[in-house]
């Protein structure tokens, strides 16, 4: 182990112990029990040691270090530089309303999430987890200062969400264990209290804008996604995607029904379902189908000790999942069991209801679907990062390189065959203008150049998507600078890096040598990527 590297472990060490929800998340059991310090000093603490942790890492140049430590280097130092300016510029803890419910909440969300231990053993931490949400609660009512309204509106429905997980997911466990009951109740009443507090108090305080301007978004595309781009640019390319894709759109709709719009015939095959009573079995049977494709045609390695697991979203988890979503491993759990949650028809709806609901399990989202959260897509992906040896690629990974590799592998399976059915195209290319729409959203939004509501009314015009889930997508955007061009941004980036290797191989050129290798050195930027590409 080199100098670097025992240095960067002990980094790796100090922020999981600092936070402990991030470690619970990873793998690292060792701070369960306990909370971020979301006090003014705990916020001040954290700021010191960003600065500590960066003059630390500055005692080396990566040009001089090995290519796995020089990339750790560059992960690291991107953390901190960003949170720094972030804490600096934006303040989230006296600006963000939703940061203390999301703390609160989901401290105790990420003990019950994943069956790591059994659930005797895990209850002393989710006691004292609970014990320690009121505290939570009490020091943002110290640091809040002011918020955009829009913020506060979203922390109300968080918070509220929150007591009701709480109260009914919660407190099934608990009443099976009665010592938990008073720890649980004064949580919930935190929970309430927080919400009279920004329903009654806090509005009173004078809004401020979301946008975060062009210089810190800027910023971000530089240093946390390490773009060689600014937002300028990133805006031209999120509109030439928008454009192109229409066209793909058109066309591929024209070999379907040469007599129809592509959101017409988008809106028919919706209506493409499986049976209600048989919705797991359909997933599993897809993901299987999805696996052996990717075998068969040696696209990528799996990695040995793996699995999947194709079960029923828990009940808790149903109201934010309306129909599928993945659970990876810890980077740092032994067994790299990742959960496909399928989320059941909600059987106290009407008929009509649960049919309007069945549509967003509609074989052809189905196929796209079980590729993007499975295989090749985010299961492989994490499992693949697992393996590294790297505690710091075990933690931290990219947004752009993450989404990016899903979105790709959606056009991936297309492209090499696992159908040729112009009506699974034509959904893969419906989701990607959505994905484009999010670019020029993302941009427009936080450097001032489109309102709230124009943002929405893209997604739905544009982007078809229904005005309610436009809504919601644009209010988790005004919270998330650079995370919705991810997905986009990162498929290109991958694209361009496989057609230079090719140019650059020729006939020795394979795509499940480039696929392996591409994963090997975890979920990272790609520009820490192609320099090994380029020494090879």
């Amino acid at each position: 182990m080199t100098d670097f590297s025992q240095t960067a472990r002990a980094i790796i060490n100090d922020v999981l112990k600092h936070e402990p929800i991030e470690a619970t998340w990873a793998g690292v059991h060792d701070y369960d029990a306990e909370y971020p310090d979301v006090t003014l000093d705990g916020f001040a603490h954290q700021q010191a040691q960003a600065k500590t942790h960066l003059s630390t890492l500055r005692r080396w140049k990566p040009e001089e270090l090995s290519q796995s430590d020089a990339i750790d280097w560059h992960m690291l130092v991107s953390r901190f530089e960003v949170q720094l300016r972030e804490s600096e510029q934006l303040q989230r803890h006296k600006h963000s309303p939703s940061l203390y419910p999301n703390v609160a909440i989901e401290g105790i969300y990420s003990l019950l999430a994943r069956a790591y231990a059994p659930l005797r053993d895990r209850l002393p931490a989710l006691a004292s987890r609970l014990s320690k949400i009121p505290a939570i609660f009490a020091a943002a009512r110290t640091n809040l200062q002011r918020a955009p309204e829009i913020w506060r509106e979203i922390a109300i429905e968080e918070t509220a969400g929150g007591a009701e997980f709480l109260q009914h997911t919660v407190g099934r466990i608990v009443h099976e264990h009665g010592a938990l009951q008073p720890v649980l109740n004064d949580a919930i009443a935190a929970c309430e209290e927080y919400v009279r507090f920004l329903r009654e108090d806090f509005a009173r305080k004078d809004g401020m804008p979301f946008a975060i301007g062009r210089e810190l978004f800027d910023f971000k595309l530089t240093r946390e996604h390490l773009l060689d781009i600014d937002a300028d640019a990133l805006l031209a390319f999120g509109e030439r995607a928008v454009r192109t894709t229409q066209d793909q759109l058109a066309e591929v709709a024209r070999l379907i029904d040469k007599d129809k719009s592509w959101g017409k015939i988008v809106e028919e095959l919706r209506a493409d379902l499986p049976d209600e009573g048989a919705l797991l079995t359909e997933y599993r049977a897809g993901v299987d189908r999805a696996k052996r494709f990717i075998l068969d045609r040696k696209l990528v390695s799996i990695p040995p000790g793996e699995s999947l697991e194709v079960v029923e979203t828990p009940p808790f988890m149903r109201p934010t999942i309306p129909y599928a979503a993945y659970m990876p491993a810890g980077g740092f759990e032994q067994h790299q069991v990742g959960l496909y949650y399928v989320t059941p028809l909600n059987e106290h709806l009407s008929s009509e209801d649960r049919r309007q609901q069945m549509f967003g399990h509609n074989r052809y989202g189905m196929l796209l679907t079980n590729v993007h959260e499975g295989y090749p897509g985010h299961h492989l992906q994490f499992a693949t990062a697992s393996s590294i040896e790297s505690p710091v690629r075990k933690l931290l990974w990219n947004t752009v390189f993450c989404e990016g590799w899903a979105l790709y592998c959606e056009q991936l399976v297309l492209d090499e065959g696992l159908t040729a059915d112009p009506r699974h195209r034509i959904f893969q290319l419906k989701d990607q203008l959505w994905r484009a729409c999010r670019v020029v959203i993302d941009v427009k939004l936080h450097t001032g150049q489109m309102t709230f509501d124009e943002a929405v009314d893209m997604l739905v015009k544009v982007g078809h998507l229904e005005r309610p889930n436009a809504i919601g997508e644009v209010r988790r955007y005004t919270q998330s600078a650079t995370q919705p061009m991810s997905y986009l941004m990162g498929k290109h980036q991958i694209m361009n890096l496989r057609q230079r290797e090719q140019e650059r191989l020729g006939g020795r050129f394979s795509l499940q040598a480039f696929h392996d290798r591409l994963l090997s050195y975890g979920t990272i930027p790609v520009a820490l990527i192609e320099p090994a590409f380029a020494a090879s």
